[in-house]
């Protein structure tokens, strides 16, 4: 389970690594009081806390830390989700990289809210055994 999770987050984040670009303009399109400096900032770094807690949990190190904060960052892409259901997003969600409009389904929900649901999983299952 740790392995599934930890994968899906380097993959989303290498997805967003490959793609600078539409990253940050995917950021200033959904998060358009942003300056644009900061969206660079959060292209930029992003996706690397992303692969890193990712490859942690594969490490098998800090990864109380990491499936803490991958956990958070799973619920923040819920609620994303959530929030932008039935809209045509112009670059698509941008969790797994970057389309065309998409518009946001029960399809993405459902990735989601599981996605969510094995993070609480590893990262509670991470906590009881450093504890």
């Amino acid at each position: 389970m740790k392995l599934l999770f930890a994968g899906i987050y380097i993959l989303a984040g290498g997805s967003k690594v490959l793609n600078l670009y539409l990253f940050k303009a995917t950021i200033l399109a959904y998060y358009s009081f942003l300056p644009e400096s900061l969206a660079l900032m959060i292209a930029i770094v992003f996706p690397w806390l992303e692969i890193l807690a990712g490859l942690s949990l594969v490490l098998n190190w800090k990864t109380k830390h990491s499936s803490g904060f991958l956990f958070l960052l799973s619920l923040f892409f819920f609620i994303q989700i959530i929030l932008n259901y039935s809209n045509i997003l112009p670059y698509g969600c941008g969790c797994f990289g970057f389309g065309g409009p998409e518009k946001i389904s029960l399809y993405h929900v459902f990735r989601d809210v599981s996605i969510m649901f094995l993070a609480g999983f590893v990262c509670l299952r991470e906590w009881r055994k450093s504890s």
